[in-house]
């Protein structure tokens, strides 16, 4: 349905002024859906006849086949290796076998390969460590390295507060918070010799955890390729670990370490498949998860593989009920290209996913055995809406959060709204496995099929296929742009109040204008109801004004709200600005702070913090106006 020019079998052509999408030799013809009216801060529909249909055709035995294959069958499968062409092959055969249109897309990631690695204790005593390499390092020579080691907790920046660590070696907490590439990029930047990662989980669990470093997120360009972590980095058990950690409280601890990687381009083989709406619509719902793996691949990601094949089967025998079309993406280059093949998808298909997709999907480790909690991240514009489904399904309210640019969130900058969602552990077991949020046997050949709950894991499963069928099927985008609008406020007023103090910043015009944003917003809302009042067949052409209004709102206010390398680019996996307050606004804010206004470094960032400031007011100008246009137009129809 959506890919560039570099993919020859699927074309967009202009037809006497109509566009046409066009995937294999399927022509569909843009057009809105239509469907039963939303409330202004959307709710999904109750369980439908559709619903039911499909909720009884889902099976846990075809699901639990495909992730039988793919862990005993297939097991580990890095980009570029005969193993994920083989579970790529399967994956389009399956898709192809359901009636969806199916490719493997191949194009060329930045990949690495671990080699091989070891740690030597040579003071206060000796001992040898068994390790393992981590992958995009910077490799050591053959006669390794050696230095003073310094414990630096989680790895992230508030840890190197009382320490100096340039020129030593770093060990630090598998923790998620920063995730591991991050760990890399600020120990790089602090400028330390090599780094050691000891995983989490209880100290018996003998798992070294794999993974990679790479930080920059999808491929490299000509400006961040230098950005790339130039440091040998090495994984070791948690019980190694805390030995360590031990020994540092007890005086100066050196070590002697050795690590080796590889740094390549492959080339991908990423499925992809398309499955057409019951009519001519050009809007769709991506749904995808990472085809690229470690270990055996049970929780970390055959589980979701398996369940969205599962959903796409099903969703292919209702597709005359489905009122938007539906993407599966099985994305290359998670694991070590950091998101190389969603950030590709997104790079290559910008046209059709910046106006047409409602949300992205994203189905990873579902069903981890002992986790209870329901957990999930969106953007607030669609919080209510999936929050609601879960406690309809679960019967018990779910823990929502932002995204925090991991997994495959390579859709902060265009705008599309991201949605994840999985069970995770009580805050009580997280303490008792050290944080070990994705398991203590994620990335490494622990990760069998026993790792999941059947019953929790079918759980997953048709929790997916209500989201993804109320998504598809809401005659308006379910977004409640009215929370939107309020996290906006609410993260410029963070800043006004961080801005306390420094005479030359005001932040009053920017919460003006949102001010003015929200009641447009209001006002729209308000129109929206009155058209939906309408019988169904006088309403098409206002509806889709409105579903293209909804879309441009969320796409011009994500790159300000959530990015600092804004809509084009892509910040760091994990990186410590995502998440904060406008970002772009934030950190000049926070260099300021610190300054002497009279210092020439304070009028450099306050020259960066005016031109930031433009670059925000543009987006919600810009949004103000596609708002009253489309208000004013609403008011002209019949």
């Amino acid at each position: 349905m959506f890919y560039s020019n570099l993919h020859p079998f699927l074309l967009v052509i202009i037809l006497s002024g109509s566009l046409t999408l066009a995937f294999g030799n399927k022509a569909v013809e843009a057009q809105s859906p239509a469907d039963k009216p939303n409330q202004d801060t959307p709710r999904p529909n109750t369980s439908s006849n559709v619903e039911q249909q499909i909720q009884a055709d889902l099976s846990l035995d075809e699901s639990y086949k495909h992730m039988t294959f793919l862990v005993e069958e297939v097991g580990e499968r890095l980009a570029g290796t005969k193993s994920i062409a083989r579970a790529a092959g399967y994956i389009k055969n399956e898709l192809e076998s359901y009636g969806l249109e199916a490719r493997i897309d191949r194009f060329y990631m930045y990949h690495s390969y671990p080699r091989e690695a070891a740690l030597r204790v040579i003071a206060p005593e000796t001992r040898v460590i068994k390790a393992r390499p981590v992958c995009h390092i910077c490799s050591t020579h053959p006669e390794g390295l050696s230095g003073e080691l310094v414990y630096a907790g989680a790895g992230g920046y508030e840890d190197y507060e009382n320490i100096e660590v340039k020129d030593k070696i770093i060990l630090t907490d598998m923790t998620w918070s920063p995730p591991r590439p991050e760990k890399a990029r600020i120990a790089y930047e602090k400028k330390a010799q090599a780094l050691i990662i000891m995983n989490w989980g209880t100290s018996d669990n003998p798992v070294i955890q794999m993974g990679a470093v790479k930080s920059v997120w999808g491929n490299p360009t000509p400006e961040n390729f230098q950005k790339i972590p130039q440091l040998p980095v090495i994984s070791i058990t948690r019980a190694a670990g805390e030995y360590l950690q031990q020994l540092c409280t007890k005086g100066e601890v050196r070590v002697w370490l050795a690590a080796e990687a590889t740094r390549e381009w492959v080339r991908a083989n990423q499925p992809v498949a398309f499955l057409p709406a019951a009519k001519p619509t050009d809007q769709f719902v991506l749904v995808g998860g990472h085809l690229e793996a470690w270990g055996k691949t049970a929780i970390c990601n055959s589980s979701g593989n398996a369940q969205t094949l599962e959903l796409a089967r099903v969703f292919a025998k209702h597709k005359d009920k489905l009122k938007r079309n539906i993407i599966f993406a099985f994305w290359d280059g998670h694991e070590i290209a950091e998101a190389a093949g969603s950030t590709y998808f997104v790079d290559a298909n910008w046209d059709q996913l910046k106006k047409h997709c409602l949300a992205y999907v994203n189905i990873d480790n579902p069903g981890i055995i002992g986790t209870s909690v329901p957990m999930t991240k969106s953007g607030p514009e669609i919080r209510d809406f999936q929050m609601e489904i879960i406690e309809q399904v679960w019967q018990q309210p779910g823990q929502w959060s932002l995204p925090y640019k991991g997994g495959d969130e390579s859709f902060l900058g265009i705008g599309v709204p991201y949605i994840s969602f999985a069970t995770g552990y009580t805050p009580a077991e997280l303490i008792r496995l050290n944080y070990a949020s994705l398991s203590p046997w994620l990335h490494s050949e622990a990760d069998t099929i026993d790792k999941i709950d059947k019953k929790l894991y079918e759980k997953h499963l048709h929790f997916f296929a209500s989201l993804i069928l109320k998504i598809c099927n809401s005659e308006v985008a379910p977004y409640n742009l009215t929370d939107l609008i309020k996290e906006f406020k609410s993260h410029l007023e963070s800043l006004e109040r961080l801005s306390a103090g420094i005479e030359s910043i005001k932040l009053d015009d920017l919460l003006e204008r949102t001010g003015r944003l929200e009641q447009a917003i209001q006002t729209l809302n308000e129109h929206k109801e009155k058209i939906l009042s309408r019988p169904a067949a006088e309403r098409i052409e206002a509806v889709d004004l409105i579903n293209k209004a909804y879309i441009k709102v969320t796409r011009q206010l994500s790159a300000v709200l959530w990015t600092e390398a804004g809509r084009y680019d892509q910040d760091p996996y994990g990186y410590y600005l995502v998440g904060k307050p406008i970002p772009r606004l934030y950190l000049p804010l926070i260099k300021m702070q610190k300054l002497i206004p009279d210092q020439q470094e304070f009028h450099l960032w306050h020259t960066k913090l005016i031109r930031e400031k433009n670059r925000v007011s543009d987006a919600i100008d810009n949004t103000i106006d596609h708002v009253i246009l489309t208000t004013k137009f609403l008011e002209k129809l019949p």
